[in-house]
């Protein structure tokens, strides 16, 4: 009895072992023996230029006071890397006193000055100028990356602007419709006469409020001070993007990720690749594109500070046609933009707040 009690006991422990064993066979992942696709990852750096958004404004000289020429009161707006917009919505520069509860839309001149670079067959940058300009426009919906514009206007050329009124406050919105008596709530660009030196003061980009201490400043004249950090890992034509520590975006902007495909030989971008408007964290993952106007959609969102702790986005190759085979062959960067609502979606911006370098590995393989 105790004999076969032992015998059955060493068939059983037996069999435990074999499942032990068949269960660390080689096509288990362990630490020493680790199977699978291959993840090859690379951190993203915050770029030497961020192309948000820049410029100045100049106010006139008289503006706090009774003018003696209003005709050569010149107020002057210069934007700089501004995205084009879709059809149906434009950019228009507005004239306010400084508790900002009059307005007053601004017609000028328009110059768009545009720099256009391309490669000779010997390799060197032909550079190529191309301005235009306007007379008596009230908006315009150009812009790009190589796109500066320079808009020009006096108290004379604004619709119930006199000579007695205090012009404290320049700011820009993005109208869609019809514009009305007031900019609308994207009013993304400013500057103020008590934040001025000589009658000019940088472009601050961002969310504008009355009162100083309500705004919401991104940049001022293209510098973002918070610097997020983050990193991606590309497996099995999966690419996993997790980040944190980015500013909300202003009113009427939104992240997003586009993979930019290169030149082999020279390095410079060829095409992008649309990779989707930035989510909250896995496992919601949650879309952040209303982040910009709704702290309540995540958790994340930390609205008294105007910060996103956290961001992650997941994308497949095999849903994405441009991706290539192998997958993202030959692309060298995906960056974090902050993408205009009013531009084309899926169209790269000029803003990269982010941009990560992917590995020899994956874009030369």
């Amino acid at each position: 009895m105790h004999s076969n009690f032992s015998m059955r006991t060493l068939f059983v422990g037996g069999a435990v072992l074999l499942g032990v064993l068949a269960a660390c066979s080689d096509t288990r992942s362990i630490t020493t023996a680790p199977s699978g696709a291959l993840g090859f990852g690379a951190n993203f750096a915050k770029p030497t230029l961020t192309n948000v958004p820049r410029g100045t404004m100049r106010f006139p000289v008289a503006g706090a006071l009774p003018s003696a020429n209003p005709a050569n009161d010149s107020i002057v707006v210069t934007l700089n890397t501004a995205d084009s917009l879709s059809a149906g919505s434009v950019y228009v520069a507005w004239a306010a006193n400084d508790s900002a509860t009059k307005f007053w839309r601004l017609t000028g001149d328009l110059t768009v000055s545009r720099v256009d670079t391309t490669t000779s067959r010997t390799g060197d940058p032909l550079i190529t100028p191309t301005t235009t300009t306007r007379l008596g426009v009230s908006s315009w919906a150009v812009g790009g990356s190589n796109v500066l514009s320079r808009f020009r206007a006096s108290r004379v050329s604004a619709a119930g602007l006199t000579s007695t009124d205090t012009i404290g406050v320049i700011l820009l919105s993005i109208e869609s419709g019809a514009v009305g008596a007031v900019p609308s709530n994207v009013r993304f660009a400013w500057g103020r006469r008590s934040e001025a030196t000589a009658s000019q003061t940088n472009l601050r980009f961002g969310a504008f409020a009355p009162r100083i201490a309500n705004q919401f400043v991104f940049a001022n004249n293209g510098a973002v001070t918070i610097t997020p950090r983050g990193r991606l890992e590309v497996r099995n034509g999966v690419i996993v993007v997790i980040d944190s520590n980015y500013f909300r975006p202003p009113t009427g902007f939104f992240y997003a990720l586009h993979a930019v495909k290169v030149d082999s030989l020279s390095n410079r971008p060829i095409d992008t690749l649309y990779l989707g408007r930035r989510t909250s964290p896995y496992p919601e993952r949650i879309s952040l594109y209303t982040a910009d106007v709704d702290s309540t959609i995540s958790p994340v969102i930390v609205a008294s500070q105007n910060v996103i702790l956290a961001m992650n986005n997941r994308a497949s190759a095999d849903t994405l046609p441009k991706a290539g085979n192998p997958p993202f062959k030959e692309f060298g960067f995906v960056n974090v933009t902050l993408q205009n609502k009013a531009a084309p979606e899926g169209r790269m911006g000029a803003s990269i707040v982010m941009q990560a370098t992917l590995p020899p590995s994956i874009r030369g393989r």
